[in-house]
């Protein structure tokens, strides 16, 4: 049967997508609309395995263009202990350039995160501080790297089917294997809403700023981004 779609709370507003090719700086406004499609298995009342597919295209310029296509599909193994989730990933990202055009690369990510919720009784307001750490290889060297990130998504409960949340976070990134070794910080703040539509169908959308310091000069950037997203999950 359908259950409730889209991520937990703690990964609320998550993308990490890759960056557009082409010369020149990075853009500064990039739309970024996906379809998430997932299944769940519940082991126990504490374990439950997922599967996952989520398409994005990026959508850059002036007129908009889409500069790149990916998707990222995998399987997560989360584990709840009272108030703390923990969570164990494998994901692989193909990407191209344009509409699923000139195939780019593929990545493949271990991932694992902690986050724990607290409610504030009484209140429509919740956090989930969250912890993650990444590594993802890839069949283009250059974009090799690890991930430290650490996120506050904050939510406001409007009614049992629509969430405001605030999410900043703030994360370091480690690519080995660039033209020189390079080490970046990104740090990104969102708000949006989250509107279950009907079980297993949930609607969500994302405006952000995001900013990126490098030791490479060539992809520091500054941008917005509007992320608006379907998610469709079946629940068995």
């Amino acid at each position: 049967m359908l259950g409730l779609a889209g991520a937990a709370p703690s990964r609320a507003a998550d993308y990490d997508f890759p960056d557009f090719s082409g010369s020149g700086r990075p853009p500064n406004f990039v739309v970024i609309p996906g379809i998430r499609i997932a299944a769940r298995r519940q082991i126990d009342a504490d374990t439950s395995v997922e599967t996952y597919l989520l398409t994005q295209i990026g959508l850059a310029g002036r007129p908009f263009i889409i500069g790149a296509s990916g998707f990222s599909g995998g399987v997560s193994i989360s584990r709840n202990f009272g108030d703390v989730s923990w969570s164990v990933t494998v994901e692989s990202t193909p990407s191209w350039d344009g509409l699923f055009n000139s195939y780019a690369s593929t990545g493949t990510e271990l991932q694992t995160q902690i986050s724990r919720t607290y409610a504030f009784e009484g209140t429509p307001w919740s956090v989930s501080p969250r912890l993650f750490l990444g590594y993802r290889f890839s069949t283009d060297n250059t974009k090799e790297r690890s991930k430290v990130q650490v996120a506050l998504p904050v939510f406001y409960r409007v009614n049992a089917n629509l969430d405001i949340v605030f999410v900043p976070k703030i994360d370091q990134r480690h690519v080995p294997h660039w033209t020189t070794v390079r080490n970046d910080v990104v740090a990104n703040v969102a708000v949006g809403a989250r509107y279950q539509w009907r079980p297993g169908v949930q609607l969500s959308a994302f405006v952000g700023y995001e900013n990126r310091w490098s030791s490479a000069p060539e992809v520091r950037y500054s941008r917005w981004l509007i992320v608006p997203q379907l998610s469709l999950r079946a629940d068995f």
